[in-house]
């Protein structure tokens, strides 16, 4: 019922999203027998660029990518993807790989100085090379699993090395993204009725004839908690038995968050249909924040969206500038 928060950085952990997400499948580490130079590597220990062979298939500023290079970063992608996963065409993933893993992580190396964080590698590696134990039946599985599409711990760490280097040339371009006060207090007067914040019992259910059977009970004098615990569906009952206090009505989901707006104080509602089910509620307490009380969420918020936008932009101006061109046909990737 809740909305989820993503305020997290540029590329966030876990094998699906390492797989799919911003990095667009991008994969482990790289580099290849090309023509061009690799970019010079700051005096902090940077992945050493292996070596692939096969024709060019692709080229962007800067550089080439190998066929060699190309199929074992898909390969990768496949592994870290899991099963029952729609993994990209090789040109999509192609496309996206080139733009994160070669040109945006060779701009990084040339315009920070930063070490590259080894104890946050160390930690994304173990998480990840964990969960791929678990998605592949445990370690032989997974050894299989890696066998067979001929990558190796060593590739997936070397990807997850250049991955932590591209969060911390990001993290290092948002240092002058800033929230104003002005601007948040602007958003705020905007936006007031976000932050309302109540005190609210709850009760979630598959049906609608259920909600209303709920309704009736509780309007006849039942125990709000008592009931949550017996038909509640939200997975969040066993630790609150329903009951959400001072929570600012933003953090619902629309529906939800209206009644919470509108509803009497005290009074039992008629069901509210969100995406959840159904929900039975009644608002024990409402009160409007002030800008000060409400500030720091505010400035999160946008914060958060500053971010996105500089980080936009950012990918925007990289793909532009990589001009990546395949030089061989779809069927020859």
């Amino acid at each position: 019922m809740h909305k989820r928060r993503h305020w997290n950085r540029w590329l966030a952990g876990g094998s699906a999203v390492l797989a799919f997400a911003l990095a667009g499948c991008s994969q482990s580490p790289n580099s290849e027998a090309n023509t061009t130079a690799p970019a010079q590597q700051p005096s902090a220990s940077l992945p050493k660029e292996p070596v692939y062979s096969g024709p060019v298939v692709a080229t962007y500023r800067g550089g080439t990518l190998t066929k060699g290079e190309l199929d074992k970063q898909y390969n990768l992608m496949l592994l870290m993807a899991g099963l029952g996963t729609k993994p990209p065409t090789k040109r999509q993933f192609l496309e996206t790989y080139v733009v994160y893993y070669k040109y945006l992580y060779g701009k990084a190396v040339k315009e920070t100085k930063a070490a590259l964080d080894t104890n946050s590698v160390q930690q994304i590696y173990d998480e990840e090379m964990s969960q791929l134990a678990s998605q592949y039946n445990g370690k032989q599985g997974l050894q299989k699993k890696m066998k067979a599409l001929g990558v190796s711990a060593d590739d997936l760490r070397l990807y997850i090395e250049k991955y932590q280097y591209l969060v911390q040339y990001m993290q290092e371009q948002m240092k002058n993204v800033q929230v104003s006060d002005a601007q948040a207090e602007a958003y705020y007067n905007k936006h007031k009725s976000d932050y309302i914040q109540v005190t609210v019992d709850q009760i979630l259910v598959n049906s609608e004839s259920q909600a209303k059977q709920i309704e009736a009970k509780l309007k006849a004098g039942g125990n709000f908690a008592k009931l949550a615990d017996q038909y509640s569906q939200d997975p969040t009952v066993q630790n609150n038995h329903g009951h959400m206090a001072d929570t600012l009505v933003s953090d619902f989901v629309a529906p939800f968050a209206n009644a919470c707006r509108t509803l009497p104080i005290g009074q039992i509602s008629d069901p509210v249909h969100t995406q959840y089910g159904y929900h039975i509620l009644r608002v024990d307490s409402r009160k409007q924040l002030s800008f000060k009380q409400a500030a720091d969420d505010v400035k999160q918020k946008l914060q958060y969206q500053a971010e996105q936008a500089k980080q936009a932009q950012i990918l925007t101006s990289a793909k532009k500038e990589a001009d990546v061109k395949v030089i061989v046909k779809d069927a020859e990737l």
